[in-house]
């Protein structure tokens, strides 16, 4: 079964609930099985394509290695070993962090991090942003108003980034140099997309769009057993390796 078919506000409460309880403890092994699983799944139980997923660890692993130095380095008094390293100059750098005591903190602090990108990469990347908010609607309750406003602001976005590259080409077609944040492009631009905002909701309203909750609706998500049955195992495998850690 795809992880794509679960349900998304199921999804979303279980990967919510998995960090919290990664936040409370300090299990390098767990960090590094939960990083590994997630990429397993996504390679295997998704539709999602493996470069783009690569392409998405690559800041992952840059903030991990990041966070890893400045553990090695700075945690702990900002002592890296427990005894003086100046005169060890001549050791190479691997065997002097292998006994530097704040190996140990380094790791956690790296590992935890990959392990909240494993978590965040597998729902980003198996979730539908439509059907999430269709399900946060229906399941968590959400308001109408509040839903199909977050929906026509995602699909204004593409319009947005169409009408910043037109802006930007009509500057220059005048000869007028501008650069890429430029405030004159990004005014005009938000100054078209006030319009196309007041032109959606005229068209929303005249199709009879109220907010009420007492509608038709086309699709309606489900929480179905095996939605269940995929968050408690998640959520009991990471609550048993804390205990047996």
């Amino acid at each position: 079964m795809k992880l794509e078919k679960l349900n998304p506000s199921v999804k979303a409460a279980t990967v919510l609930i998995c960090v919290i309880l990664l936040s409370f403890q300090y299990i390098i092994a767990l960090n590094v099985t939960v990083f590994v699983v997630s990429l397993l799944l996504l390679l295997f139980f998704s539709d999602a394509k493996p470069k783009r997923l690569f392409a998405i660890l690559i800041p992952a692993f840059v903030a991990a290695f990041g966070l890893f130095m400045m553990g090695l380095y700075y945690s702990r008094g900002g002592s890296i070993t427990d005894v003086e390293m100046k005169s060890l100059d001549s050791v190479p750098f691997a065997v002097r962090a292998a006994a530097s005591r704040n190996l140990t903190t380094a790791l956690q602090l790296s590992t935890r991090l990959l392990s909240y990108a494993g978590f965040g990469i597998l729902f980003a990347l198996t979730t539908d942003g439509e059907y999430f908010v269709t399900s946060l609607m229906h399941q968590c309750h959400l308001s109408p108003k509040f839903a199909f406003g977050i929906l026509a602001a995602f699909h204004l976005m593409p319009g947005m980034e169409r009408e910043y590259k037109n802006v930007q080409t009509a500057f220059r077609t005048r000869g007028i140099h501008v650069g890429a944040f430029s405030m004159k492009v990004i005014f005009a631009m938000l100054v078209n997309c006030i319009r196309w905002s007041e032109s959606v909701a005229m068209a929303m309203e005249s199709k009879g769009f109220s907010g009420s909750r007492n509608r038709t609706y086309y699709d309606i998500p489900r929480i179905h057993w095996y939605d269940l049955a995929c968050s408690a195992a998640c959520i009991a495998g990471i609550v048993t390796f804390m205990i047996l850690a």
